[in-house]
């Protein structure tokens, strides 16, 4: 049987460590009360969006669920993924949160690029972070992920460039004569614990900005003869990524 599932906030996960019950809000209520329309009586997984999940049953009182046990989690893909995306246009980051969550992507971070139209240090809001991280729960919820993606604030590449040291590294450029992701990926002897994928803005990367790249270990790759949307690339890029890992899994 398919229940549906909630991601519950931090202090709720803090609640349930001590009590049986939680308290839910008024978002919650209404969406498993008037959206759902649930009833009391009615189970369904809570998650805390870091791997554990818990069997939950509504109760008479509207405003508290009871938790009844922790129970194994569907596993997620095997690979911790990393996107890195210089921020496209328009809603387009909406677009690729919720593609990028569904292909199980871990993180992801937005990045301002020399050819990004937010410029650096742009004051983008705490709303729209808000928004960001909201698509990330509820894509979650929809795709069954035991995780719910961190969304890190923007940075700059140069800030984020030296940040990792112990995962398989990639920049997606546009040159004919890079290798392609897919063979990259099949080449490997064993798959690495960790991928960080680097994704371009319209334009792409700047020259300077791709042998910044490699110059900190980050293989340039192709993903096909054909120039991909801003939105489209991390999508194709991670679509190989999880059918690779997911192919080694079976």
């Amino acid at each position: 049987m398919i229940r549906q599932r909630l991601v519950l906030q931090p202090q709720q996960v803090e609640q349930l460590q001590n009590f049986s019950r939680i308290n839910l809000n008024l978002e919650q209520q209404n969406y498993l009360y008037k959206v759902l329309r649930l009833r009391a009586g009615a189970e369904f997984i809570a998650l805390d969006g870091q791997g554990s999940w818990w069997r939950a049953v509504l109760t008479e009182d509207v405003e508290k669920v009871e938790i009844l046990e922790k129970i194994p989690t569907n596993p997620d893909l095997q690979v911790d993924i990393t996107l890195a995306i210089a921020m496209p246009k328009a809603n387009g980051m909406e677009a690729v949160i919720r593609q990028a969550t569904e292909l199980g992507v871990r993180r992801i971070l937005p990045l301002w690029s020399d050819r990004t139209v937010i410029r650096p240090q742009t004051n983008i809001g705490a709303a729209k972070q808000e928004r960001w991280l909201k698509i990330a729960q509820e894509i979650s919820e929809q795709a069954h992920r035991s995780y719910v993606p961190q969304i890190h604030e923007p940075q700059t590449l140069k800030e984020v460039i030296c940040k990792f040291t112990d995962a398989q590294k990639y920049i997606c450029v546009t040159s004919k004569f890079t290798p392609h992701l897919l063979n990259t990926l099949l080449n490997l002897e064993q798959l690495p614990s960790k991928i960080v994928i680097l994704t371009g803005t319209e334009g792409g990367w700047t020259e300077s900005e791709t042998n910044l790249a490699i110059a900190h270990n980050f293989q340039p790759i192709s993903l096909g003869d054909r120039i991909l949307a801003a939105v489209t690339a991390p999508v194709v890029a991670l679509s190989i990524i999880a059918a690779v890992i997911e192919s080694n899994q079976c």
